[in-house]
């Protein structure tokens, strides 16, 4: 592109900079580039965005010399090492024809900058076409807390912290902690605490920071030295976003619009929990009929083994074979009909593989529609206990497959919705129909499996009629996915891996875009003496009732675990959950379309609308469920009562209607009457205080019984 007659060659001395046109930019949104010394500072908006000094270099590019293996779904890295290596120094800037600005290192890379829909954007080129590792060093506001980088599990605030953005299993225990030392030594399973299904190169700040880093291949975000953030790429990404707006809750909205909102789930979804039971026609119709006497509100039944099962030495696992078991089933069809006649809904479960020993792996391994191996062959992954084959969405053939079966096993054959399981299995050495390098088709594969499995919904035409539910994703994900949830946790109050980590999760997902979130009530993986009993089942329950979407899970082993009924107290705490969910529809409604016109997570850090209050930036083990309520959660095992923090409003106590300031106290947590209160100026106000009476029905509890 021409440059104009002004250009800036490495100055030697501090001069004063004219500011690059920007077409379409309000005065003081302009960039300016000011020299200092040999070096420069970039600010917009009265930030600085980047500082280059030669001590201080603001990039750094190079070959690299990078590679990962996948054991059971986790990455891990095997080599990460400069082959070659040069840090920015000498500089030129020049205008651009389109009204632009370009900073050059040359003989290096360049940078395009320009300002789109209000943000501004970095554009990195290298000088070697070869160069697979960028190093861009962004300055930040010390004082700027920092969140999101997707649904982390273990951090929160990202200050001080360095996350690994790759798409993976998170492992067991998520240490370092016993429970990984020994899932490392029994089979090799252990994860770490940046582990998670759903990375995003974004985060956002508490003084209204967002930024965005358009990449697919594995990258590093450290926040470790005060002031900055580098950010670590194994490509050349194609642009990093930054944008400024009016404090948190503007950044979280700024960033979710560039996302992409995720879409409107059906509006029977908040009527009452999806009921997690498995076990054949006979057993599904039983549990129903016991919880619905009991009381509970049930809007749909979730049957995993729909398509078969298979016994492991994990425990009840499932046969991977799309298509309905119909001795488990008997007349699926006439069965999924007569439930939706009394108002509940039949949810199964889909991945992206199927098990090598089924018929439709058969018929895909026939047509080539697997991922493959250096010979050809059908690319054999081992999961935990058995093998598998990925599909391989670079295909177009494989594509049409998938939705076929999709659209007519599944949306037209008497499903009304599906987990969508998985999405992070696509192996470095593969062998992809496109030619593409599948490491760097990993990250997205997730997110291009989500958006398979919707285009299949609108071409069948179900999309207002059937729910899906994914746990894995990219850059991408929000556009496509109707419904996240949180992946598999154990069935226990570990921080790390158990329920408390659950919050982390919502928080950490609302802050990069996810809005419509949930997690397995009850947990799901149980091994050795790590059993679910019936307190962490009724804290679980207690805890998703105030959240977009209720779905309890038996887990990898249901007879090693408590389950909703096996015994009256049990049913009658988890019934009552299920009421008090279903009493909150018309917020959990309001809140889903907030969501989608403002951006704005049903699931709230409370500093998030109460940027200024002490309370609200030093709470991080509760929450705001949107606007107008405040929850706090019982998440340790024998908690009767625990320490609240409120931020100064008029809140009114959900169960006993008492009245309350902000302030620090600590507030009783009985069994079925979590901490929770309301605003008392909320529109829904007349609602909340009908929740208590519903939750009561025709069951009560002794507050504070323990389990």
């Amino acid at each position: 592109m021409p440059e104009s007659e002004v250009s800036l060659k490495n100055p030697g001395t501090p001069r004063t900079s004219t500011p690059a046109v920007f077409p379409g930019t309000a005065a003081g949104e302009v960039p300016v580039l000011e020299p200092e010394g040999g070096g420069f500072t970039l600010r917009w908006k009265g930030r600085t965005i980047l500082s280059h000094s030669s001590g201080r270099p603001c990039c750094g590019l190079g070959r690299t010399d990078f590679s990962y293996r996948i054991r059971h779904g986790m990455y891990r890295v095997r080599r990460d090492r400069r082959l070659s290596w040069t840090w920015a120094g000498a500089w030129t800037s020049r205008r651009l024809g389109n009204g632009g600005l370009e900073i050059e290192f040359p003989g290096l890379a360049a940078f395009e900058l320009s300002v789109k829909e209000g943000r501004l954007r970095l554009e990195p080129r290298a000088v070697d076409a070869a160069a697979g590792r960028l190093d861009l060093r962004l300055s930040l506001d010390p004082r700027e807390a920092l969140y999101g980088c997707g649904e982390q599990f273990s951090y929160l605030e990202l200050r001080g912290k360095r996350l690994r953005l790759q798409v993976s299993e998170p492992g067991v225990g998520r240490g370092p902690n016993y429970v990984k030392l020994i899932a490392d030594l029994h089979s090799g399973i252990g994860g770490w605490r940046d582990n998670t299904y759903l990375p995003m190169p974004v985060f956002v700040g508490s003084r209204g920071l967002s930024v965005l880093a358009e990449t697919d291949a594995f990258a590093i975000f450290d926040f470790r030295r005060r002031g900055e953030a580098l950010l670590s790429f194994r490509e050349i990404p194609r642009a990093v976003e930054i944008g400024f707006s009016d404090g948190l809750a503007g950044a979280v909205s700024d960033l979710s619009g560039r996302l992409g909102r995720q879409p409107a789930a059906p509006d029977w979804c908040q009527e009452g929990v999806w009921l997690g039971i498995q076990g054949g026609r006979e057993v599904v119709e039983s549990k129903l009929e016991k919880a619905l006497r009991a009381g509970a509100r049930v809007a749909a039944v979730w049957c995993q083994d729909w398509q078969g099962i298979r016994r492991t030495g994990l425990g009840k696992q499932l046969y991977w074979n799309w298509e309905w078991d119909r001795d488990l089933y008997p007349e699926p069809e006439a069965f999924t009909a007569s439930l939706r006649a009394r108002g509940v809904r039949f949810l199964g479960y889909v991945n992206p593989m199927n098990a090598l020993d089924s018929p439709q792996y058969r018929e895909g391994a026939a047509r080539g529609f697997y991922v493959k191996d250096r010979e050809g062959r059908p690319l054999v992954v081992e999961t935990a206990s058995f093998r598998i084959a990925a599909l391989d969405l670079s295909n177009p053939g494989a594509r049409l497959w998938y939705k076929e079966i999709l659209r007519s096993n599944l949306a037209a054959g008497g499903l009304d919705g599906w987990m969508a399981d998985f999405g992070e299995y696509l192996p470095p050495e593969g062998v992809l129909a496109s030619g593409e390098d599948p490491r760097r088709r990993h990250n997205p594969y997730a997110a291009d499996w989500a958006a398979l499995v919707r285009e299949a919904l609108v071409e069948a035409g179900a999309e207002g009629r059937c729910v899906v539910f994914h746990r894995s994703g990219w850059l991408g994900t929000p556009r496509q996915a109707q419904i996240v949830w949180a992946g598999d946790q154990l069935v226990n109050f570990m921080r790390d891996h158990g329920l408390p980590s659950v919050l982390v999760a919502g928080l950490s997902a609302g802050m990069s875009g996810i809005g419509q979130w949930h997690f397995d009530v009850g947990g799901f993986i149980s091994a050795a003496w790590i059993r679910r009993d019936r307190e962490l089942l009724a804290r679980s329950a207690e805890f998703a009732a105030f959240t977009p979407f209720f779905r309890s899970h038996e887990g990898i082993n249901p007879g090693a675990n408590v389950q909703f009924d096996s015994d009256p107290e049990t049913l009658s705490r988890f019934s009552r959950m299920t009421r008090v969910y279903a009493a909150l529809a018309p917020y959990h409604k309001a809140l889903a379309r907030e969501y989608r016109e403002t951006g704005l997570p049903p699931i709230r850090l409370p500093a998030l609308q109460y940027p200024d209050s002490p309370e609200a930036r030093a709470a991080r083990d509760q929450y705001l469920y949107g606007r107008d309520m405040m929850v706090a959660p019982a998440l340790r095992r024998g908690l009767r009562s625990r320490r609240v923090r409120l931020p100064e409003d008029d809140w009114i106590g959900l169960w006993d209607g008492a009245a309350r300031g902000g302030g620090v106290f600590r507030a009783p947590a009985p069994f079925g009457e979590p901490p929770v209160w309301y605003r008392r100026s909320s529109p829904f106000a007349g609602l909340f205080e009908t929740v208590a009476n519903a939750a009561r029905g025709t069951e009560s509890l002794r507050p504070g019984r323990s389990a």
